[in-house]
């Protein structure tokens, strides 16, 4: 390798072949995040890489981090609706950024080392191709939907030229499905795997026809599965799965898809954009931020049993995931633990970094909301009750239990949160 270059997350080498592989790698961070530095990096990188199109032969992304992209680089617990638009100041420059990448005029190839969540895999959509390696614990996921917004990068623009209107709002993004490796390759959200994605991504790139080369949905003749109309019982199923809910994300998915389905690509970003806006001003944003971080703090934490394993006075009880996100960091199988003597023991972690709930009286808590559902307004008054009655509780990881134990509606950001208990 030579002509070495390094910016901001951004550090990307030719070989004599005119491929250049772009790593991306935050400084002294664990994962990339899209932020300021994975912004300003990738971009000195297109400047580059544009400047010499001509030695350019193709390119391959990729991560030196464990995962490929976690996520935006934000911390959303105390937003409010007013000031949710600044959290995403970066919207619009990083999804031009991605545009400027796939319309670049070389085969672009994205080697997803890892893990991919929400605006990281709308780059990897962005890309002409897409390599994913054979890991069963690596996900990917356009999970925006789990906090009452829309893939804005992008992603749901292409996702509906790639998979047609119905896929999108049902199967993919509207739902916000987890993908495993095997699944996204029938799925068609990756193109291969391999044990060695860089080398994959390479001789993919290597094997494209010389010179221009563009998206193959802006080829002459690409049709999008399904056609460009509203396909028939989209909306009844939508209407449907979201009934009782106040959130209008999977009813904006819907609606962006079958708009940009018909216009111009550049339009169609825009479109995808207003929506998005629209969503982010929405007063149950903050609740359903809320409980996205509290997933990600929870997740981030070591996971630690005591060394003689799950103390006496305790029980455990299959977890319900009932929200997509929660796929991304808990194995379905994971237990939630109970201590009946917060005395004992006043913080453990179960296998999988589920949270504890610490009570002191005779209910569980889960078993109280389980009782009270399915209803959320009955669930929230049981769980007031409970709080009433003296009940103790972890609160660091309330909002994610109440969620994922208690199948609780993802759009409350959790029983707690929703009864105003901090």
């Amino acid at each position: 390798m030579t002509d070495v270059q390094q910016s901001g997350s951004a550090r990307w080498s030719w070989d004599a072949d005119g491929v250049v592989t772009v790593t991306l790698d935050d400084p002294g961070r664990t994962a990339n995040m899209i932020n300021r530095r994975h912004h300003d990096g990738l971009d000195a990188c297109l400047d580059d890489l544009t400047g010499q199109l001509g030695r350019l032969r193709g390119v391959v992304l990729t991560s030196a981090k464990h995962s490929f992209i976690a996520g935006p680089d934000f911390e959303p617990d105390e937003i409010t609706p007013e000031e949710s638009a600044a959290t995403y100041d970066l919207l619009i420059p990083v999804r031009d950024q991605a545009r400027r990448l796939e319309t670049l005029g070389r085969p672009v190839a994205a080697a997803l080392n890892g893990s991919a969540l929400g605006g990281g895999l709308e780059l990897a959509l962005a890309c002409h191709y897409r390599v994913g390696p054979h890991d069963p614990s690596v996900v990917w996921a356009l999970g925006e939907t789990g906090m009452g917004i829309l893939p804005a990068g992008g992603g749901t623009v292409r996702a509906t030229r790639m998979f047609g209107i119905a896929a999108t709002v049902l199967d993919v993004v509207g739902p916000g499905t987890v993908y495993h490796p095997a699944a996204a390759l029938a799925a068609g959200l990756v193109d291969e795997l391999a044990d060695d994605v860089v080398a994959a991504a390479r001789a993919w790139v290597l094997a494209q026809p010389a010179g221009p080369f563009t998206q193959r949905w802006e080829r002459p003749g690409y049709e999008i599965p399904g056609g460009t109309a509203e396909p028939a019982g989209v909306a009844e199923e939508v209407r449907r799965r979201s009934a009782g809910s106040p959130v209008r994300a999977l009813a904006a998915v819907l609606d962006v898809a079958v708009r940009s389905a018909a216009a111009p690509l550049d339009e169609a970003f825009e479109i995808e954009t207003a929506a998005f806006r629209a969503l982010l001003s929405a007063p149950e944003f903050p609740g359903l931020a809320h409980l996205f971080s509290a997933i990600r703090a929870v997740a981030a934490t070591p996971t630690a049993l005591p060394p003689t394993g799950v103390p006496a006075g305790t029980r455990e009880f299959p977890q319900i995931v009932a929200n997509s996100l929660a796929a991304v960091f808990f194995a379905p199988d994971a237990p939630i633990v109970e201590i009946t003597d917060a005395g004992l023991i006043p913080e453990v972690r179960a296998k999988g970094g589920i949270p504890v709930l610490i009570h002191g009286g005779g209910a569980s808590f889960v078993q109280t909301l389980l009782d009270a559902g399915p209803d959320p307004a009955a669930m929230v008054a049981a769980a007031r009750r409970a709080l009433d009655s003296g009940l103790r509780i972890d609160p660091a990881g309330a909002d994610v239990a109440s969620v994922l134990a208690a199948g609780f509606p993802a759009w409350t950001g959790g029983v707690l949160h929703a009864g105003g208990a901090r």
